[in-house]
């Protein structure tokens, strides 16, 4: 009992160590009241709510993927835009005289089309890639973050993922003696769905969403779908998904009427005074000027005021909660993802050291 009552007390001095200031100077000053005021004061000065991005311009025309390498070896990558704040020092950093475009980081694999089955020894040698999109499918416009296929009279049309459609599911898990092609391992389901709520109704009730390996199985399918409707298979993909330096893309910045239903598969930035940055496909053995990014390593001090002279700021509960404060503050400025903030101290030295009369 006495444990658990100084467990308590502990928390509570913790808590009010850490009471933090509201408000902070509108000038930063140098020692601010509170840790938030630190932290605040912190973030301002070392330029941390400008983003994670430092952009490189180099103005030598080369492919994207020559400008890819070119950028690994010198600096992080060809550049990543998270925000609207990245796009503007991108721009910022071609400078004032530049007008073309610039390689950024996205490409579409656009050929990378997925089955909600993702065994790939069911498919065998090249049933993975076996495909019967109807004559000028896929046609949708890649602004849809996904695809998804439907079959209707033996031919494939791609929709949005997230529109409803009747669908196919298939049984591989039947104990008869049905052959592994066999119409009976195929069903219909006459319930319009997302694709997503398609795979897992077939997926809680049969194996998955049908997959399409040869003529035989698009053939059996057909006989199990009634004439004149769609229905969804397991067929997919994303769009624009990834930078080329691994990190998912949820920003985009397209330039009007961009990206198009099919073609090039990487992407420009246009940067002249009325697009601004926005972005174009454009084929990637096309040689243009590029824009490579590294990842911003920033060392900062902090300087607090504890509200009691009797606190130590070098206990790690403390520590930790300005830490996790500065995270907090990164984040409320937009900086969501990609960064890591840690203490870097000497050997046998504290983190935080008194200041003297002197000030130092």
């Amino acid at each position: 009992m006495q444990t658990e009552i100084k467990e308590k007390k502990d928390r509570s001095d913790l808590k009010e160590r850490l009471k933090m200031s509201s408000s902070s100077s509108s000038s930063c000053s140098p020692v601010c009241s509170g840790v938030r005021g630190a932290v605040w004061c912190s973030l301002l000065l070392s330029g941390l709510s400008s983003g994670l991005h430092q952009y490189h311009f180099v103005d030598q025309p080369k492919s994207w993927s020559a400008a890819r390498l070119h950028c690994r070896q010198a600096f992080t990558d060809l550049a990543t835009v998270d925000n609207m704040a990245d796009m503007q020092r991108l721009v910022a950093a071609a400078g004032a005289g530049y007008q073309g475009k610039v390689w950024i980081g996205l490409i579409d694999r656009s050929h990378q089309w997925l089955w909600s089955l993702a065994d790939r020894s069911f498919y065998g040698e090249k049933g993975w890639d076996f495909r019967r999109w109807m004559s000028g499918q896929p046609d949708l416009r890649r602004t849809h973050r996904q695809l998804c296929a439907t079959v209707e009279g033996g031919r494939w049309y791609d929709y949005p993922c997230n529109k409803s459609h009747t669908f196919v599911c298939y049984n591989g898990t039947n104990t008869t003696d049905l052959t592994t092609i066999s119409i009976q391992r195929y069903f219909f389901v006459n319930d319009s769905k997302s694709w997503w709520d398609a795979q897992a109704h077939c997926r809680r009730h049969h194996t998955d969403l049908a997959s399409v390996r040869n003529e035989t199985e698009n053939s059996l399918i057909q006989q199990v779908v009634p004439s004149g409707q769609r229905a969804a298979i397991g067929l997919h993909r994303r769009t624009w998904d990834r930078w080329s330096d691994g990190t998912s893309s949820t920003f985009s910045h397209w330039a009007d009427g961009h990206p198009q239903a099919v073609g090039p598969n990487c992407v420009a930035s246009v940067i002249e005074g009325v697009h601004r940055g926005t972005w174009t496909e454009n084929s990637c053995g096309s040689q243009f000027p590029f824009m490579c990014h590294n990842n911003k390593k920033q060392l900062f001090n902090i300087k607090l005021t504890a509200l009691k002279p009797t606190v130590d700021l070098n206990q790690p509960d403390v520590t930790d909660a300005v830490l996790n404060l500065i995270e907090v503050g990164m984040k409320e400025r937009g900086i969501t993802r990609g960064f890591k903030t840690v203490w870097i101290k000497k050997l046998r030295e504290n983190i935080f050291h008194r200041k003297d009369g002197r000030g130092n």
